[in-house]
């Protein structure tokens, strides 16, 4: 089962971990930074910036913990620039055309007379959407295929294991932010500094970066275990594992299909 400990762990030991969150921090703080001083023309073009390189941050962090690589962030531009383009074109088609069939859906109106039913269908319209969008970039991320996003097949088998999935993970990752933030949070309340000094926006971006490292590595996880692959994608399932964790039938099966 998906682990955030285990997430967590390997956040924090990744090599050159404490490097990466400062140096992507940079324009994480410039975006927060403009926001607070009011100066929003700055804040949409920081935003949208930052929102593309924390995007691409995440796909390949999904990819190189799937992949079983050595780093989780990186500091190549070439993957990250591959892993924008790529999520780019496999995920706007998929957000544009949920939007339309959600905007549709909504629109049919239940007939039962029971309060609230009408914000219950739609509420339950948007997590089923949100759930098929997630499942297919994840697909996606796993190996960067962009044929992965589609999927639909692997996708709608998976989906609803996915959002229960993410459901156990938002209290966890709520409860390992308030462990990383709550602390510096009492310091500043205890010594008056306000929570607009510039070394509280530059840690709370900080710890921005590493939540890109544990989100990508508990959805890698997740990936893994609740995504079924074909064919070719079994043998790297058993390759990424090591000998020892292998089972006698997973042994057979694996020598079967390379032959």
């Amino acid at each position: 089962m998906s682990s955030i400990i285990d997430a967590f762990n390997e956040t924090f030991t990744e090599k050159q971990a404490y490097l990466k969150f400062f140096v992507y921090a940079i324009p994480v703080f410039f975006t927060a930074k403009a926001f607070i001083n009011g100066q929003m023309s700055l804040f949409w073009f920081y935003g949208f910036l930052t929102a593309m390189l924390i995007f691409a941050l995440l796909t390949s962090a999904i990819s190189n913990v799937r992949m079983n690589k050595q780093e989780i962030l990186t500091f190549n531009p070439f993957t990250l620039l591959i892993s924008l383009l790529k999520g780019l074109l496999a995920m706007i088609p998929q957000l544009i055309l949920f939007f339309v069939i959600g905007n549709l859906l909504i629109k049919i109106q239940i007939p039962i007379d029971i309060p609230h039913i009408q914000q219950i269908y739609e509420i339950i319209v948007y997590i089923i959407i949100s759930s098929i969008i997630l499942t297919s970039y994840m697909a996606f991320a796993k190996y960067l295929e962009i044929k992965q996003a589609y999927n639909y097949k692997v996708i709608l088998e998976s989906c609803i294991d996915i959002i229960v999935n993410l459901m156990f993970f938002i209290p966890q990752w709520l409860i390992a932010n308030t462990i990383i933030v709550g602390p510096i949070l009492y310091i500043y309340s205890l010594f008056h500094i306000p929570y607009s000094h510039w070394t509280f926006i530059f840690y709370c971006s900080m710890v921005t970066i590493a939540n890109i490292s544990i989100i990508a590595n508990y959805l890698s996880q997740t990936s893994y275990e609740l995504i079924k692959g074909e064919g070719q994608e079994y043998n790297d399932n058993y390759e990424i594992k090591s000998a020892n964790e292998l089972s006698e039938e997973e042994i057979k099966e694996f020598k079967k299909r390379k032959r």
